[in-house]
């Protein structure tokens, strides 16, 4: 994704789109400081992982939008907002709870786990790995209204 990025700054800079070139300059930026971390050093990002950053900055623009809002300024939390629908361009569709209970049977079927509550965590971090798009909550709850 990171030279698709670097295209799409040149493209919306061409097209003097500032939301878009602010918003891709971020999302560059922000792979740029995870392969720079300590931990991280020297890594490739995957998919995933750039999904997780950039769904990381919706979030926090999404928290931004209340705060602005409670404060009365308006202008500032639609800007953000222009800036989360750049940023929903490269998240794919979310996964569904009915993707989510075909993982949980998928897993439970390739792994032989009983649906046991002892084993809530390998059901989460199985779908998790298969559902990269999936909603933690969503996915918690599928898993929690499966076991015995």
């Amino acid at each position: 994704m990171k030279n698709e990025i670097n295209a799409l700054i040149m493209e919306a800079m061409k097209n003097h789109d500032s939301v878009r070139t602010e918003t891709l300059r971020g999302i560059k930026s922000a792979f740029l400081n995870w392969q720079t971390s300590k931990e991280n050093a020297g890594k490739d990002l995957s998919e995933a992982e750039e999904i997780q950053i950039i769904k990381k900055m919706v979030k926090q623009r999404q928290e931004s939008i209340e705060q602005y809002l409670a404060a009365g300024r308006k202008e500032l939390a639609e800007a953000e907002q222009a800036q989360i629908n750049v940023l929903e361009t490269f998240l794919p569709k979310a996964a569904t709870e009915e993707d989510i209970l075909r993982a949980f049977h998928d897993a439970q079927t390739a792994n032989g786990w009983e649906a046991e509550k002892k084993n809530m965590g390998l059901f989460v971090k199985a779908i998790k790995a298969a559902l990269p798009n999936a909603d933690g909550k969503m996915v918690a709850q599928v898993v929690q209204s499966q076991l015995g």
